[in-house]
């Protein structure tokens, strides 16, 4: 993203108004939470530049513009389809894997990212949450007594003996009183109503429907004023576990799910989802269901990279091991295990000479996890490095052969047919002897 004087999109870049940029760059410098995870402010042509991290989903903008931020792998397509084709099937794409990793809370249907691929991301996220609010609508509003002190000319409940005797000593015709009355006006209730009211200002006007539609049974709800308080009087119970799907939502859109924290400025509220952790995610989710005959495990925290034991030979750690390694898989044939790691990187099929762009603090990582979880192995062991495809990217790497017989396999992820692209027909056979699974989808590329 570029300072300038207007706001515009061309090309592959995003040039922002200066009250605009300065915003954005203004939460760098916010020490309630690490900004600089969200972009890296920079020079380029001695033009200032906010460049996006590993991080998605939108940002409202104090003069009420949305900034989309996607998992660009889509762009270009290799059909030479168009740009807008290509941001939908990104969108589609993202609430699909944000859905599937439970980013997004809810039961919505599988096939309402399909319906919603074209609207904005703001209005998809509230869409859905709108589509939880209906159903508790429907299961009913849940309700609560709530004392009342006032003083009228009827007699309902009981009568304050005291405020009596000080408000009505002259004004007999009048009653001090206190009554229960049964009210929708709860906690619950109120931190829905505000939600929508947030809502209705920053959606389109189908969504904005919606929402006018929904706030209609919150009618005599006022909206929260202690957000935090409300959220900590929040009840559960048997009576109200239809409202279980809405509070994710509610702390999703007030309190965001993501280590920015930008509703610290009530102009400047996101809904961001960290990348790499949804991709890290993803991936073991559509493995399972890719290789159902083995099992798949994730994030083991089994083995330590090292022994330690201390001068004063008391061990301080567990059993005195140092740096616990965690794979992101862990594949168990009937006799042979697979590790697998997930990288959100791209990498170029076509640079050999540069090592396709693999860090070399991920071929290290590889041997350490060879070293400790593969050690038993009676066969040279195997190692998966997978990387989303990209135009960059469409086929697995020749094999990476390690001295000590280690086979590391780099492999593409097809984010649209959420598999394992197998494009060698041996690739599987030689390692799980298992089926070979093929997805030949035409896919829409971008740069990440």
């Amino acid at each position: 993203m570029y300072k300038s004087n207007i706001t515009k999109y061309e090309g592959d870049h995003l040039d922002l108004e200066h009250s605009q940029f300065e915003a954005l760059k203004q939460l760098l410098t916010c020490s309630e939470a690490d900004h600089d995870k969200l972009f890296r402010y920079g020079f380029e042509k001695r033009q200032e530049v906010l460049v996006c991290q590993n991080y998605v989903g939108v940002i409202c903008l104090p003069c009420g513009d949305q900034i989309e931020i996607l998992p660009k792998t889509h762009r270009k397509s290799v059909n030479s389809e168009s740009d807008e084709s290509g941001i939908d099937s990104n969108r589609s794409n993202l609430i699909k894997m944000l859905k599937a990793t439970q980013y997004l809370p809810g039961k919505v249907a599988d096939d309402a990212s399909l319906d919603m691929a074209k609207m904005p991301l703001l209005d998809v996220f509230i869409q859905l949450f709108l589509q939880e609010v209906s159903l508790l609508i429907k299961r009913g509003v849940a309700r609560q007594y709530e004392t009342h002190e006032s003083n009228e000319p009827f007699i309902k409940g009981r009568i304050l003996v005291s405020q009596q005797i000080r408000h009505n000593l002259v004004n007999k015709h009048h009653h001090f009183i206190a009554f229960d009355e049964l009210t929708t006006n709860r906690p619950e209730n109120r931190l829905i109503k505000s939600a929508l009211l947030w809502s209705l200002k920053r959606v389109t006007a189908k969504t904005q429907h919606l929402c006018r539609e929904l706030l209609f049974h919150f009618e005599e709800v006022t909206s929260s004023k202690a957000m935090w308080q409300d959220l900590n009087a929040w009840q559960r119970g048997r009576h109200l576990s239809h409202y279980e799907a809405i509070r994710p939502w509610i702390e999703m859109i007030f309190k965001d799910q993501s280590p920015t924290s930008i509703n610290g400025s009530k102009s400047m509220l996101s809904i961001l989802f960290p990348m790499e952790r949804v991709f890290e995610d993803y991936v073991p989710i559509c493995l399972k269901k890719q290789f159902k005959e083995y099992d798949i495990k994730t994030q083991t925290r089994s083995q330590y990279l090292i022994s330690h034991t201390p001068s004063d030979n008391k061990k301080r750690t567990k059993n005195g091991k140092l740096f616990k390694l965690r794979p992101d898989l862990h594949i168990q044939a009937e006799n042979k295990l697979i590790i697998g790691d997930t990288k959100w990187k791209v990498i170029d099929e076509n640079l050999p000479k540069k090592k396709y762009g693999i860090s070399e603090g991920d071929i290290y990582q590889m041997l350490a996890y060879n070293q400790t979880y593969q050690k038993g192995e009676l066969e040279p062991a195997v190692i998966w490095l997978i990387y989303p495809m990209t135009a960059k990217f469409l086929k697995p790497l020749p094999d990476f052969i390690f001295d000590n017989g280690l086979t590391l396999k780099v492999l593409p992820f097809d984010i649209d047919g959420s598999v394992l692209k197998l494009i060698d027909r041996n690739i599987i056979s030689d390692t799980l002897d298992g089926p070979v699974i093929k997805n030949e989808k035409d896919l829409l590329f971008n740069e990440f």
